[in-house]
């Protein structure tokens, strides 16, 4: 029998996976309705879709920073790699109904002929912390900004402060683990919920050494080179305020004149990514983001009609990069670096 290639074999599994969601997500939006939204938007459809291959490569020089430690083996992964499995990686947890649980995995899985599965590990690892980290930060922001600019309405006090406060205890968490590592501590949490007991100590005394290694491994990075860690932890933050222009294009294709143009795609991106977040569970966030939009337009005072329209853009714009990613999968970069490293 032929030797199975499960590299190869999980790849196809994440395709099926993309294709199904794609497959899902233009059958929900109607493909007619898709062509007459790009013909509204009319050429600022292109900068839409363009500025998100330059948030893709942002993310991709934050991984970068990280993965670039002055190990001998750090030097195998060429950025236009690198760039593939982002994309690829975002475009898995777009197309899964609970983000994370494809898109990392895929990336270790890419990441290990070149890093070996310790490394890989401990770096895609890092890199969603800082992710999840310039999230928390841009959404204390964007509180800040309501605070600064907007009419505080009647039962917004209660909500912002819980925003504050929730994002300001959640980052001191991920700096617990940025300076001590995170895998350990949150196995020790596991470990005290009765169904899951045995079976974490079973996986701590088989993958001790491992685990330690890539504890060390996360916390070296803060602890060593604080240039590096803040390097890549405020390109993230700066991915996520860039990717706030395509609201702002999307605002001015739909005629908004205003003075807040940008200021008002950011809390657009913030509170739509807010409420994302909250409501994980919801597959594709199907529903769940065009309410989020016609929430925040009514908020804003901008109008409902708008808010639709730009809610269906994005989903637009999602699919193209979820194709894009699907695509990337398949394609393999001969740039010579790979290696296989224990």
């Amino acid at each position: 029998m032929p030797k199975i290639n499960s590299q190869k074999a999980v790849q196809n599994i994440f395709l099926i996976i993309g294709i199904i969601a794609l497959g899902v997500m233009v059958y929900k939006l109607g493909f007619i309705r898709i062509i007459d939204n790009i013909k509204e938007t009319g050429w600022w459809f292109i900068p839409v879709i363009a500025l998100w291959a330059i948030v893709y490569a942002l993310n991709t020089f934050s991984s970068m920073l990280i993965i670039r430690d002055g190990s001998p083996e750090s030097k195998n992964v060429k950025f236009g790699t690198l760039y593939k499995i982002t994309l690829t990686a975002f475009a898995i947890n777009a197309a899964t109904p609970v983000g994370l649980i494809g898109g990392e995995p895929y990336k270790v899985m890419e990441l290990k002929p070149y890093l070996g599965i310790t490394k890989a590990t401990s770096s895609v690892i890092l890199f969603t912390m800082m992710h999840i980290v310039s999230h928390f930060i841009f959404w204390i922001l964007s509180v800040l900004l309501v605070i600064i600019i907007l009419p505080i309405r009647e039962g917004w006090t209660i909500a912002l402060i819980a925003t504050l406060t929730a994002c300001l205890l959640l980052m001191l968490v991920f700096f617990k683990g940025y300076r001590k590592g995170m895998i350990m501590n949150t196995l020790n949490i596991l470990k005290k919920f009765h169904f899951l007991t045995k079976r974490t100590r079973a996986f701590i005394l088989k993958n001790h050494k491992q685990i330690t290694t890539i504890d060390t491994q996360i916390a070296s990075l803060h602890g060593e080179n604080k240039v590096k860690f803040y390097a890549s932890l405020g390109n993230e933050l700066f991915g996520r305020i860039v990717s706030c222009a395509e609201i702002y294009f999307l605002l001015l294709a739909f005629g908004y004149t205003g003075s807040y143009a940008y200021i008002y795609s950011i809390l657009i991106v913030a509170f739509v990514s807010l409420m994302g977040n909250l409501l994980f569970f919801s597959p594709m966030q199907i529903g769940t983001r065009e309410l989020a939009f016609l929430s925040i337009f009514e908020i804003l005072g901008l109008s409902s009609v708008w808010g639709v329209a730009i809610s269906l853009i994005t989903r637009i714009r999602e699919l193209f990069w979820l194709l894009i990613g699907m695509l990337l999968m398949k394609i393999t970069l001969k740039d010579g670096s790979k290696a296989q490293i224990g």
